[in-house]
């Protein structure tokens, strides 16, 4: 047996309005008082990642200081705290950099992870990254 799909809705101007005929009709057979949980969501945006992406290989060839933006990539995510420490029954530790793929990061994590990687980027070649776009 399938599960019934969620409720959608999205806010316009101020009010929830359901995004489907299914949701609506979902919504009229709910008794008044109901009450719903919302979950947020944003889409990633495809042009901001892009803009992230292009920094990091115009980075790599203005300094030369990484072989490649995927290097440079991994090195700031370690830098910016986007990692998970696993320590081994062996005694070892390992640190894996985290990912900001499109379906596991959102964008208002996104925006932090940049700004936080763009500082960090900043502070290693001197200036400002988005003057690399120039």
């Amino acid at each position: 047996m399938s599960e019934k799909p969620k409720i959608t809705v999205k806010l316009v101007d101020g009010e929830f309005q359901p995004c489907s005929a299914f949701d609506a009709e979902q919504l009229a057979l709910a008794k008044n008082g109901a009450e719903f949980d919302l979950v947020l969501r944003s889409k990633r945006s495809e042009p901001h990642h892009k803009l992230y992406w292009s920094i990091l290989g115009r980075a790599c060839k203005a300094t030369g200081k990484w072989p490649n933006s995927d290097k440079l990539h991994r090195e700031l995510k370690m830098a910016c705290g986007y990692f998970q420490t696993v320590v081994s029954e062996f005694g070892g530790i390992y640190y894996f950099p985290d990912t900001i793929a499109m379906n596991k990061m959102n964008q208002q994590e996104f925006n932090e992870f940049f700004e936080a990687a763009m500082a960090k980027l900043s502070e290693a070649i001197g200036v400002d990254p988005m003057e690399l776009l120039k």
